[in-house]
């Protein structure tokens, strides 16, 4: 494809230009003659990167087959005087897009962030009679696209795209405003691992002063901290939500404490903020402990972030809910400890597996400067955690990274744009998810339909409630032999009583002293954060809503069966085990199988052992000699959320989590569940 992108672009800081850039080269590398118009040159500090020669040259780049090709607008001057003056952003990137469409038989026109590119890509798409695909950010779709004077332009770019890029709220109120739901979807982005990794340079602080020095850009470092220390960073743009004067607030504490440490700032603000930060460095006796970088480009961040200490992401109160800033990410990728406000850690996908002390460390409230202080003093006075710390941070990153599908699932938008289909064909269509009422007891639904085959009167199907006291009917039924006849008659008894205990563990009743709030995942007090080695020393709780059901028969091969027919003939006599969650509301987690080895380990996670004690007695156990992988085990329990640690043992409790199952009908008792 031949593709005309209209957006920000290194100079132009921020995390538009980022995705704009990287989204242009991963193109280009895949074999497309990526086209970009954007005005970055004409971007003025502090918001404009400082740029060495060689970052210009990484600009535009040739890929082979693909190739990126960056068109600039020119920088105001008196050829364009009109009153009152500004520069006319619209007028000149539509024209420069036009005309380029024309000479260079572009495909498609991309346009990332509304203003003013969404406008300039509508009018050049118009012009040259090409689809335009709009995307937008967190700023244009939540304050811009709520301007009065703004709105009724934006709907209009939006309803005349052929995709809108955009999830969520986004999507949900561009539907309200006459966007097609059909002409909506998701494109994902994901940062360049060969980039954003523990494994490169830390920025040489000293190379970059020379090349300050010596640069025609009125750019500059400011700030006295020498370096001569371990230091935090932010970066990013400066402001009260941004958490940039409570992190100043918590530095002076600590200098009044004592502590040595630094603050390194790629970031910077408008006039007044910039002003009001450095204010506050200098009246509160800072200026010898920060320094404040110009912005770097893109490709730069994992230096400046591999040579901090830790990095803070403080943002919180931030007056966009769906802004999702992607600087979190970024340092995780790079290994660091990421200092994070509650607000933008929950952000990150499947964030519960991130617990605090474990793979970041989150600050509950930013301008509680009490807590954000002893935290970072914390960490200052005792390092150690810290690259523990990080390198979990970053195999969660790496994680999530992989989910992204990018830049695949842009490609194929802009190629389903470009070829004026539609976005979803027939065949791409996916199956209507079933409702919560047709996933429920699945297998005393079919039992139901098979016995009402047998019977004049009709049974409960598929769109219909069935609850729990139906399917104990059903099992009812089936125990007095009802389907006896039936070749798969054991099979699906085995399967209906498997949904019945399952469901009745979820409902049992609690004891009052368990159904408290879950306490955090690590209640550790001694130190900040798990070190390398500190969890074998600590004692593993197990979830106090959970109970593991032991079934006398293998119930994997129910698990994937859809009907009547793909049941096996005849339950397996293999012992299962399902974690079961009880207690927390209506709607309680899906149940989990899993192996002997979990459902032993939790058994024994109780609070009474250590996490020592507990591979030790795995390893009489299994008669495995290496605990190393029952270490991996407890730790990826801990992750996924089943068990948390104290520094410190509980009591001894009289009470069991196991719960074992056998069916009277293959065990000839009348006992249905038995402890």
């Amino acid at each position: 494809m031949k593709i005309c992108i209209i957006g920000k672009f290194p100079p132009i800081e921020g995390g538009v230009s980022m995705r704009t850039y990287w989204s242009a080269h991963r193109l280009a590398a895949r074999g497309h003659e990526v086209h970009v118009v954007t005005n970055a040159k004409e971007a003025a500090p502090p918001f404009r990167m400082h740029m060495r020669a060689e970052d210009w040259a990484r600009c535009a780049a040739d890929y082979g087959e693909g190739r990126v090709t960056v068109h600039w607008s020119d920088p105001v001057d008196a050829s364009q005087l009109y009153l009152p003056m500004a520069s006319a952003f619209v007028s000149k990137l539509s024209s420069l897009a036009a005309r380029l469409c024309t000479e260079r038989a572009i495909d498609v026109v991309f346009s990332h962030y509304l203003e003013p590119y969404g406008v300039a890509g509508h009018l050049a798409a118009e012009m040259a009679g090409l689809p335009h695909v709009v995307r937008m950010a967190g700023s244009d779709s939540g304050r811009l696209w709520r301007h009065p004077q703004f709105e009724p332009l934006y709907n209009h770019v939006l309803r005349s795209a052929a995709i809108v890029v955009a999830t969520g709220v986004v999507a949900e109120r561009a539907v309200a405003r006459g966007v097609d739901p059909a002409r909506i979807a998701a494109a994902g982005f994901s940062l360049p691992d060969e980039l954003f990794t523990p494994f490169g340079p830390a920025l040489d602080y000293a190379a970059l002063r020379a090349e300050i020095a010596g640069a025609d850009e009125p750019q500059r470092l400011w700030g006295g901290f020498a370096l001569d220390r371990p230091f935090f960073g932010i970066y990013g743009k400066l402001g009260e939500r941004k958490g940039s004067f409570a992190l100043l607030a918590a530095l002076e504490r600590l200098k009044c404490a004592g502590i040595e440490i630094g603050l390194v700032a790629l970031a910077h603000g408008h006039a007044a903020t910039e002003a009001e930060f450095r204010r506050h460095v200098e009246s509160r006796g800072l200026f010898d402990r920060v320094l404040q970088l110009p912005f770097l480009p893109h490709w730069r961040v994992p230096e400046f972030l591999r040579s901090c200490l830790a990095v803070c992401c403080l943002e919180q109160d931030f007056p966009i809910a769906h802004h999702t800033p992607i600087t979190p990410l970024e340092v995780l990728l790079c290994g660091k400890c990421l200092v994070g406000s509650a607000e933008l850690i929950r952000k990150l996908p499947d964030h519960r597996r991130l617990p605090s002390g474990y793979g970041c460390v989150e600050i509950a409230d930013v301008k509680d400067i009490d807590r954000l202080a002893a935290q970072l003093a914390a960490i200052a006075e005792d390092p150690a955690p810290a690259a523990a710390i990080g390198a979990r941070g970053y195999a969660f990153a790496c994680e999530c990274q992989e989910q992204a599908e990018f830049p695949a699932k842009l490609e194929r938008i802009l190629e389903v744009a470009a070829a004026r289909r539609n976005l979803v064909s027939s065949q791409e269509v996916l199956a209507e998810s079933e409702s919560e009422e047709e996933r429920s007891f699945p297998f005393a639904r079919i039992a139901a339909a098979a016995l009402a085959a047998t019977e004049s009167k009709p049974a409960k199907t598929n769109g219909a409630r069935f609850e729990l006291s139906d399917a104990q009917t059903v099992l009812a039924a089936l125990d007095r032999g009802r389907l006896a006849d039936h070749p798969k008659s054991a099979s699906l008894a085995s399967a209906v009583w498997a949904e019945v205990a399952i469901a009745l563990a979820q409902g049992a009743t609690r004891e009052p002293e368990d159904i408290g709030a879950e306490p955090p995942p690590l209640a550790a007090s001694r130190r900040w954060g798990l070190a390398e080695g500190d969890l074998a020393k600590l004692f593993p709780h197990r979830r106090r809503d959970i109970r593991v059901l032991t079934f006398d028969c293998d119930i994997a091969a129910f698990r994937t069966a859809r009907n009547l027919e793909e049941l096996p003939d005849a339950p397996r006599r293999h012992p299962s085990y399902v974690i079961v969650f009880s207690g927390r509301g209506s709607s309680p987690a899906d149940p989990l199988l899993v192996d002997r080895a979990t459902a032993r380990i939790l058994e024994l996670s109780d609070g009474t052992r250590t996490t020592r004690q507990i591979m030790d007695q795995l390893k009489c156990e299994t008669q495995r000699g290496d605990t190393d992988e029952n270490l991996d085990w407890i730790e990826a329990l801990f992750v996924d959320g089943l068990i948390r640690f104290t520094d410190s043992p509980a009591r001894p409790s009289d009470g069991s989590m196991m719960l074992r199952l056998r069916h009277p009908r293959a065990s000839g008792t009348d006992d249905r569940m038995a402890q």
